[in-house]
């Protein structure tokens, strides 16, 4: 039993050892089941995969990765997803989806640099700094990606 987001929740897991052949997908050395009863919300059940044996990757430990992995998800992902609507972007071309998320990462680490530096961090969102980022820097920045000689002299 633990705390999660204010609500009591119970996880349980039950790993198996499989192979590939067994679940249909490469490298594949056990699976789990994984229930979540969480106060106040249906019972959830997730199926998970791994290539690590149980040797490597116990139950105990499975459990407690698994409630990291939404550390990433709760942090970087809902950030690029909120400020520039990455699950609704409608970029299909390879080339494009990876200079697109190149430059979504590069903004989002300037914002991360810019936030740290703020007085009260955690009260500042992506977009408060889009909107000091005027259009004077912005043009700014553009000038200086599409310069053929780029010069930080000329940014300001």
């Amino acid at each position: 039993m633990e705390i999660n987001k204010g609500r009591f929740e119970n996880r349980f897991i039950r790993t198996a050892t499989v192979s590939p052949e067994d679940v249909g997908f490469p490298f594949a050395s056990q699976a789990a089941r994984l229930v979540r009863q969480t106060e106040g919300r249906k019972e959830e059940e997730v199926s998970l995969l791994a290539s690590a044996p149980v040797s490597v990757l116990p139950a105990s430990l499975w459990l407690k990765l698994n409630r990291y992995g939404w550390d990433i998800e709760s942090g970087l992902h809902q950030r690029l997803d909120v400020s520039y609507n990455d699950d609704r972007c409608r970029v299909q071309g390879n080339h494009a989806v990876l200079v697109l998320g190149m430059f979504r990462r590069i903004a989002n680490s300037i914002f991360m640099a810019w936030r740290s530096r703020q007085p009260k961090p955690k009260h500042v969102t992506t977009t408060d700094f889009q909107t000091i980022m005027d259009e004077n820097h912005r043009a700014a920045a553009i000038r200086f990606v599409l310069n053929k000689r780029p010069s930080l002299k000329n940014l300001s």
